[in-house]
């Protein structure tokens, strides 16, 4: 009995399956994209490869061999193989470097595509570049980049669809300066941006949209929604939250508010998603209503909704999250249509084939990939987790189902949230269970602002209840952030580490499905394996000796790890928030993020000091059998030749570059980041002349170097 049972289980799990055409295509088709980017890259053309699989699946299709039962499985495999090889041909066939001219003066016409950004010095201004002209001639191309441009207070702020003509001098993205810095240039190269420029006030002109184009209309028409907003009285944080929670904008957000949504557990609220685009549809339903009483009527209230939900995400810039829940919700209304249900995994599928099908980048972002695991959490989980305890009265049964959806999501996006933001928020179900309901409010309130706008009296009032729910929503994320232990930080989480946790995730939803206890067992070894590599990374951190320049802006920042302690050398100014962006991750790795660290001024000379493995007098330092000189102000105290190790030379040495090298011999001399451009070229030149290695951190980035490794050194400069 109990072996027919089993029986019938794979029987309803595999016709389950096969209800899901969508995912097995999306699992080949992404898996391309992912491994051509991550695993192995081909730089051969691998069209060729692609069209005789293709050709390989069509003969399947007509080969009467093929058909038989048994042998099915040989056109599926064709097809999976032909969509793997798909996935890599695709990101092949994506721009992979700029074709505007580098580092030479060009005139260039553009159009401005995104909301300018001002800034302390400059104004931010993504536009599409939509011809160019050097001494060879003029040349028409289409490419977005980032002009970087100085206020000018006899033009006006330029606005998405003007027009943008500029003598400009364009360089590449960089790249990560310091071990672990976010990799903006990859972040901008998956979104198609490849270069910038900085351009003076008296060397751009802009002129205002004479036509209106359709490529720029939604950027219009968010500008002006926002200043429909800002008409009626709404400002300071409670216009950055709705312009955020409406129209996907997050620029007007400062960092403080972007950290206590973020510590909260709210952070998802912030940006436009399913959730959103759920309650636009419960608002269409609503108004389209009353076409369900005519014949055909709910055809086409249907077509009107999907119509909407499409203008929607036209109008927040088509953010993947929101074209996922758009497609997911046609792909239903579809089916309604056509009186046929359709699966939920399914729509999920294919709502991630199409947009990886024309923007196959977004697989790699994070937005995109908890915004698909929370959705799955949430449809697989919460049922059975909200089964767990009956709830009598209407009330407690409305929170306790907010409390399963919270709990459930966390599930999905757990291993992410970790790998990504090395935090997790402790009263995430406590935040989600205020957030939300209040979020549906914002939500509605702002939907009947632009429909009573026209109206002053009724619009004035429904201003005032969304300005009073905005700070409402603010004050109580900033309260729950205020909360004793509201977050566990400094969290590090290696690759095998998420791997493990992504795979007991999918062997947890498998038991459920097949109830294998093989899969328990599993799932044991794998715990096991998790924290072992836990301990093994802890094993390492203790025995770990660093040296480090980093290249934090026209600062001295050197720093010596020994273990999970830590001495840093570095300027006095209060720039932590500089070192927080540009390091922190760098440090939860390294386990030092959070510990007890000795930081010295290193505009004092360092005199029979002894910290933590490092020995100093007069600026020379002994860290383990290394000798380092920090050539500063101070004058030589040897009239002989004192051989060093390393020399790392601050912007206030006093010494001249041939007398410095003469006098200390080095094997490696290292520039910090505040030594300005043209006596690094000084130091350059004459290290050349003697033979020396030299690491200029402003142009090669930071320095590290790592003697744990059998007791050898090895320069790395690490940002995964």
């Amino acid at each position: 009995m109990r072996k027919t049972s089993d029986n019938s289980r794979r029987r309803d799990w595999n016709e389950t399956l096969r209800e899901m055409p969508y995912v097995r295509l999306a699992f080949a088709f992404l898996g391309g994209i992912a491994w051509q980017c991550h695993v192995y890259t081909f730089h051969a053309p691998f069209w060729p490869v692609t069209v005789l699989l293709f050709f390989l699946f069509a003969l399947t299709l007509f080969i009467p061999y093929c058909h038989h039962y048994a042998r099915q499985w040989m056109g599926g495999l064709a097809g999976l193989l032909f969509l793997f090889s798909a996935g890599i041909t695709t990101i092949q066939f994506q721009p992979q470097e700029s074709k505007l001219p580098l580092q030479q003066n060009i005139y260039i016409k553009a159009v401005v595509s995104e909301k300018t950004t001002p800034g302390q010095r400059y104004l931010k201004t993504p536009a599409v570049v939509l011809a160019y002209a050097d001494s060879s001639g003029t040349h028409p191309l289409r490419e977005k980049s980032i002009f970087y441009l100085e206020p000018d207070s006899m033009q006006a702020l330029p606005v998405p669809g003007d027009t943008l003509i500029a003598l400009a001098r364009l360089s590449e993205l960089p790249p990560p300066q310091n071990p672990g810095e976010f990799d903006y240039r990859t972040y901008m190269k998956r979104r198609y941006v490849f270069t910038s420029g900085f351009i003076r006030r008296t060397q751009y002109m802009t002129f205002p949209a004479q036509t209106k184009s359709l490529r720029n209309f939604p950027a219009q028409l968010r500008g002006n929604t926002q200043q429909i907003f800002i008409n009626k009285g709404l400002s300071g944080d409670e216009f950055a939250v709705l312009n955020a929670l409406t129209l996907g904008d997050k620029k007007d957000l400062d960092q403080d508010l972007r950290q206590a949504y973020s510590s909260s557990g709210a952070t998802h609220i912030l940006a436009v998603s399913g959730l959103h685009v759920g309650i636009i549809f419960a608002i269409l339903s609503v108004l389209f209503s009353f076409l369900e009483r005519k014949q055909n009527g709910k055809l086409f209230k249907n077509i009107l909704c999907i119509f909407c939900l499409w203008c929607y995400a036209a109008l927040v810039g088509f953010s993947p999250s929101v074209t996922r829940a758009t497609v997911m919700f046609s792909f239903v209304l579809a089916g309604q249509m056509m009186r046929r249900s359709i699966s939920i995994y399914n729509s999920l599928a294919a709502s991630a084939f199409f947009i990886c099908l024309f923007r196959p980048f977004d697989l790699f972002d994070t937005g995109f990939q908890l915004s698909y695991c929370a959705v799955i959490s949430i449809v697989y989980f919460q049922p059975a987790i909200y089964r767990l305890i009956y709830a009598r009265h209407k009330i407690t049964d409305y929170f306790w189902q907010l409390l399963s959806v919270s709990f459930a999501a966390q599930i999905g996006t757990l291993p992410i949230t970790l790998a990504s933001f090395h935090q997790f928020p402790n009263y995430f179900l406590l935040t989600n269970v205020f957030v939300i309901p209040l979020t549906g409010v914002i939500v509605y309130l702002s939907a009947a602002l632009l429909a009573t706008t026209w109206i002053p009296v009724a619009s004035g009032l429904i201003a005032l209840c969304l300005d009073k729910s905005l700070w409402l929503l603010n004050h109580g994320v900033r309260f729950i952030e205020q909360l004793p232990h509201s977050v566990t930080t400094n969290i590090y989480i290696s690759p095998p580490q998420l791997c493990i946790m992504i795979v007991l995730a999918l062997l947890f939803m498998l038991y459920i499905e097949t109830k294998n206890r093989r899969l328990l067992w599993i799932s044991a070894y794998l715990f096991i394996g998790f924290f072992a590599l836990g301990a093994w990374q802890s094993i390492q951190q203790r025995q770990q000796q660093f040296i480090a320049v980093y290249n934090v802006k026209n600062t001295s920042y050197i720093h010596f790890i020994h273990g999970n302690h830590s001495v840093a050398l570095r300027d006095s100014g209060n720039v932590e928030e500089t070192f927080d962006f540009n390091l922190k991750t760098f440090f939860i790795r390294t386990g030092i993020a959070g510990k007890p660290a000795v930081t010295l001024d290193i505009r004092h000379p360092l005199n029979d000091a002894t910290v933590q493995h490092l020995h100093a007098y007069r600026n020379f330092i002994i860290f383990e059998d290394k000798l380092i000189k920090i050539l500063h102000d101070e004058q030589p105290i040897f009239k002989q030749a004192a051989p060093v190790d390393y020399l790392i030379v601050t912007a206030s040495a006093a010494l001249r570059p041939a007398q410095a090298l003469a006098l200390y011999q080095p094997k490696q001399v290292i520039l910090d980041a505040s030594v300005p451009a043209f006596r690094a070229r000084q130091w350059a030149s004459a290290a050349s002349e003697q033979a020396v290695a030299l690491h200029d951190v402003k142009q090669q980035g930071a320095w590290v170097t790592r003697m744990d490794t059998n007791r050898h050194e090895l320069n790395e400069l690490n940002t995964n």
